[in-house]
C-alpha cells in the first residue's frame, strides 16, 4: 500500500486507491454503493456459478473484491469529475464541491 496526496481522475488510479482504502472506513455514500453492488452481484447467476466454481475461499472472496472494486469505481466515475487525496482521506470532486469517500488510519 502507497497512499500519497494527490489528484486524479482517471479509472485505473481510482481502482488503486479503492484497493488500499478498503482496508480503512468507507463514508456513509460508500457503503450505500457497496450495498447496491452486493445485491446486484447476488442476483448476478453468471458470478455467483463462477465463484461456486472455485475451490478456494480466498480465491472467492479476491473474485469478490475485484468485481465490488471495479462496479463501485465505474459507479464513483459517473458521479465525480476527480478524486483527491489527502491526508489519509479519498473525496470524490465535482465543481467546487469535495465528498468524504473513505478515510484510512495509518498509524
Amino acid at each position: 500500500m502507497f497512499i500519497k496526496n494527490q489528484k486524479f481522475n482517471d479509472e485505473a488510479t481510482l481502482q488503486e486507491m479503492l484497493f488500499d482504502f478498503a482496508l480503512g472506513d468507507p463514508a456513509p455514500i460508500v457503503q450505500e454503493l457497496i450495498s447496491g453492488i452486493d445485491k446486484e452481484l447476488e442476483a448476478n447467476t453468471e458470478y455467483i456459478q463462477y465463484r461456486d466454481s472455485l475451490q478456494d475461499q480466498d480465491d472467492k472472496d479476491e473474485l469478490y473484491a475485484e468485481e465490488r472494486d471495479i462496479r463501485l469505481s465505474e459507479e464513483l466515475m459517473g458521479l465525480y469529475e476527480s478524486f483527491l487525496v489527502n491526508d489519509r482521506k479519498l473525496y470524490g470532486v465535482k465543481g467546487n464541491k469535495q465528498d468524504l469517500l473513505y478515510e484510512i488510519d495509518l498509524v
